[in-house]
């Protein structure tokens, strides 16, 4: 497991719980921006976090230019998740 402070696994347990199951809505790009941002601003002065966190910031920026569509964005937020998984599992 990647060493970190116990704030920061917190909100990273909490991203990471809802990219496994992100919700069903219309909003789900809006919900999924806001939390891939917040999963980037804690893990970012985490050095070990840097292929995760590489592959995060290039999902929220497909996420801000509309690249990824309707019926692929759970699939890759739960691939994200999974990722994060494996930061605070290991």
């Amino acid at each position: 497991m990647m060493k970190m402070k116990n704030d920061d696994l917190k909100r990273v347990t909490e991203i990471k719980q809802y990219l496994l199951d992100p919700p069903a809505s219309f909003r789900l790009y809006d919900y999924a921006i806001s939390y891939l941002k917040d999963a980037i601003t804690v893990l970012t002065p985490y050095p070990e976090a840097g292929t995760t966190l590489e592959e995060l910031q290039q999902l929220l920026q497909q996420l801000r230019d509309k690249n990824v569509p309707q019926e692929a964005l759970k699939n890759q937020l739960k691939d994200a998740g999974k990722k994060l998984s494996g930061l605070t599992n290991k």
